[in-house]
């Protein structure tokens, strides 16, 4: 997955969570994505995360 899907991926996770006016801030605020909008190392293993419970059923990824 490239960079910029895992951006997405987080970005649209973020938004799920409640951070619908900024969701792009509020993901950088917790680490996710840096300044520059990449994903940081904390961010890949939760989009990682995130698909394993996908596979299961428990989340479904929206971006």
């Amino acid at each position: 997955m490239s960079p910029d899907d895992l951006t997405m991926q987080i970005v649209a996770f973020t938004s799920q969570c409640g951070h619908g006016a900024d969701p792009a801030k509020a993901a950088q605020a917790r680490g996710w994505i840096d300044e520059a909008g990449r994903p940081t190392k904390d961010g890949q293993p939760l989009i990682a995360a995130l698909r394993e419970q996908s596979r299961h059923g428990a989340y479904r990824l929206v971006g």
